[in-house]
């Protein structure tokens, strides 16, 4: 049994501060009856925001925003992790990391216990596309952007494409289609450039939410979990 605010957190957009005033301006109902703070509720219970039945998810979805110094790992003996982050009261044992990032890099991270949606994003041959914002230590403004077009060698017979956008003085967006081992840093280092700051701003149709600060995370709302879940479609 979970506490009325925590499903709904898990399955809406709102704010914790917004589901309360909801619920204290009996705006919810557990079936018929009006819900009150902290009410614990079953399985078979439902939920209706605004006379609005709540769609639950059996699954859990969350969107990260990694700050630098944790692994993308569920437990490490020296290192901080990033399920460090997340609160105890969610189910973490379970949870997948979908789209590891190194230590140093921030940005967007999903949590999931869904394995099936997770194997099919992640699978190599699906080629999702992610997206970075980068700088650099070197100028960008002569860049021919058909080298990441055309795809870049990043070790022998190794080669890597990639989209580059939004090009600034020392940084740029680029996409990705793979994840191989630091590819981005590879593939600019290839070019005689290196990395100073990475962060990953989309994985797929989900762009990383500039509410959230560096370590928050929120639960993904209905309608991103379907935005994954029409592309999953689509795959094999």
């Amino acid at each position: 049994m979970d506490r009325i605010e925590k499903i709904i957190s898990q399955n809406t957009n709102y704010s914790r501060s917004e589901i309360k005033k909801l619920i204290l301006q009996r705006k919810v109902l557990i079936n018929t009856k009006i819900a009150l703070l902290g009410q614990k509720i079953n399985s078979e219970d439902q939920i209706f925001i605004n006379n609005q039945k709540l769609q639950i998810n059996k699954n859990i979805y969350i969107m990260l925003n990694k700050p630098a110094g944790y692994l993308s790992a569920n437990v490490d003996k020296k290192d901080k992790v990033i399920l460090d982050l997340i609160n105890d009261e969610i189910p973490k044992k379970d949870l997948n990391i979908w789209g590891r990032l190194d230590k140093d890099t921030e940005g967007l991270i999903i949590l999931s216990n869904d394995g099936e949606l997770g194997h099919k994003l992640l699978s190599p041959k699906n080629h999702i596309p992610k997206t970075y914002y980068v700088e650099v230590n070197s100028s960008l403004k002569s860049i021919n952007v058909n080298i990441f077009k055309d795809g870049i060698e990043i070790s022998n017979n190794v080669f890597v494409k990639g989209t580059i956008s939004n090009i600034k003085e020392n940084s740029c967006l680029l996409t990705i289609y793979e994840g191989k081992f630091h590819q981005i840093k590879l593939m600019f280092s290839a070019i005689k450039m290196q990395v100073t700051y990475l962060k990953r701003v989309s994985f797929g149709p989900l762009n990383l939410d500039k509410n959230l600060q560096l370590g928050q995370y929120r639960f993904l709302s209905n309608e991103e979990i379907n935005k994954l879940q029409k592309i999953s479609n689509k795959l094999k």
